[in-house]
């Protein structure tokens, strides 16, 4: 099922004045694509509310990417042009914003490595030496021992005696010091936004932005010593710039290096928690509506036993034959998916909770999406097609009850503006320009 439902307030009782939160996790790059795709769905659905409208922004990796144009004001359909550089105000996230080569750390960490091996390699050869005049007669009297008689309590005396004299009691270089922290820098993603940011005259100050927009933006993220988390916001840690806070919490480990940000080493804030939905709890949110694009799919795969050959059949495709990256996709999606839904079940049965919680992710069958490689860049237009027409899709079955929740906070759904774009992507049917301009919206 594409959504999950927490409804505990009296839904008798109109509420427009409540708090209401909008959270978007994690999903790598296409994850990225597929949850602005989605954002357009959703907003396509409210008649008198837009996604620019929530009071609280909870971003979490790729999902701050998102979070802090929206909470600026800029629409899903301008975020969705600087996918491929159509935006008059967002410049396009282009290729080596994601994909820039840690090349600082594949120089320096071998040539530092160079340094420690050659101070190293005196004391070695001295250590060694040094427990070989010492201990040598022991080893010929312990050999002869074995010579004599070889049983296993001459031989163990033998081979203790041999360990102890090669193992250096100076620590060296170890090889996998050689190895960089991550495969990419994720600084240009600081940049980008930083820049983006001044060229529109914005701020990068989160006090700043509840000031001048009276919404509340929040970014987390975890330290790599100690792996706390650190939520970046207005009244919590804002010592930094709101772009310095998306480099920390889209610092993905292995695939970027940990984000050094005054002094501090920062990685992704899913590695902690998948949407921090507390967040939005503790700042006083009633309606919340959380976002996450990673969740397991469910390919059906069956074995049948032929008697008469003594062997299996399969049925269907499993997902190992697709390699390691299908596996690890799989794998992830599901430790991100059951950290969510066991944080969704906690509030359900929570005594102090008192609110609405709509969780929108893919559906369990979509193997569109899963097919989609996380990191692959020239992905993100599909992704955020098949993003549309996965919350279209959620929605549109559960319209009843999140039309009953959303009422009592003030908010009205329509279908209007949401069926106008499907029958245009119905037409469209696989021109990606054309549905690339109805994501947009463009005329």
């Amino acid at each position: 099922m594409g959504i999950t439902i927490v409804q505990k307030s009296d839904l008798t009782v109109v509420k427009p004045w409540a708090k209401k939160a909008l959270i978007l996790s994690g999903g790598a790059v296409t994850g990225g694509s597929f949850k602005t795709g989605g954002v357009k769905a959703l907003n396509d659905f409210f008649a008198n509310f837009t996604v620019n409208d929530f009071d609280i922004y909870v971003g979490v990796s790729s999902g701050s990417l998102l979070a802090v144009p929206l909470a600026a004001g800029l629409t899903p359909e301008e975020i969705l042009r600087s996918l491929d550089g159509s935006s008059r105000h967002f410049l396009q996230l282009a290729p080596w914003h994601f994909y820039w080569p840690n090349y600082r750390e594949c120089i320096t960490r071998p040539v530092r490595w160079c340094f420690d091996a050659l101070g190293f390699l005196p004391r070695a050869a001295w250590n060694l030496l040094k427990g070989w005049r010492e201990s040598s007669p022991e080893l010929v009297s312990r050999l002869w021992r074995v010579i004599q008689a070889p049983t296993t309590h001459h031989y163990t005396e033998l081979w203790n005696l041999v360990t102890s004299m090669v193992t250096l009691p100076t620590d060296g270089p170890s090889w996998l010091q050689l190895l960089p922290t991550g495969l990419f820098d994720n600084a240009p993603i600081e940049r980008y936004l930083r820049r983006n940011i001044e060229r529109n005259h914005l701020t990068n100050n989160f006090q700043v932005v509840e000031q001048l927009r009276q919404k509340q933006l929040y970014i987390c993220a975890m330290t790599l010593d100690g792996a706390n988390r650190v939520v970046f916001g207005p009244d919590e840690c804002h010592d930094v710039t709101i772009s310095e806070a998306v480099q920390a919490s889209t610092a993905m480990p292995v695939f970027y290096k940990p984000a050094r940000i005054r002094g501090i080493d920062y990685v992704d804030g899913g590695c902690f928690e998948t949407a921090h939905i507390d967040v939005s709890v503790a700042k006083g949110a009633e309606l919340i509506v959380c976002y996450n694009p990673f969740r397991p799919v469910e390919n059906t795969v069956f074995w049948e036993y032929i008697q008469r050959d003594h062997r299996y059949v399969t049925h269907g495709r499993p997902l190992s034959t697709n390699g390691i990256s299908a596996v690890l996709n799989q794998i992830f999606r599901a430790i991100f998916h059951t950290r969510l839904h066991q944080t969704i079940r906690n509030y359900r049965q929570s005594e102090t909770f008192k609110g609405d919680i709509i969780l929108i992710e893919p559906y369990a069958s979509d193997m569109a999406f899963f097919e989609l490689n996380p990191f692959i860049y020239r992905h993100r237009i599909k992704a955020a097609r098949i993003g549309f027409e996965s919350v279209r899709n959620s929605i549109d079955k559960r319209y009843a009850e999140i039309e009953a929740i959303l009422k009592s906070y003030g908010i009205a759904l329509t279908r209007q503006k949401i069926e106008a774009d499907s029958t245009q992507l119905d037409h469209a049917g696989k021109n990606s320009v054309a549905m690339q301009k109805i994501l947009e919206g463009i005329p």
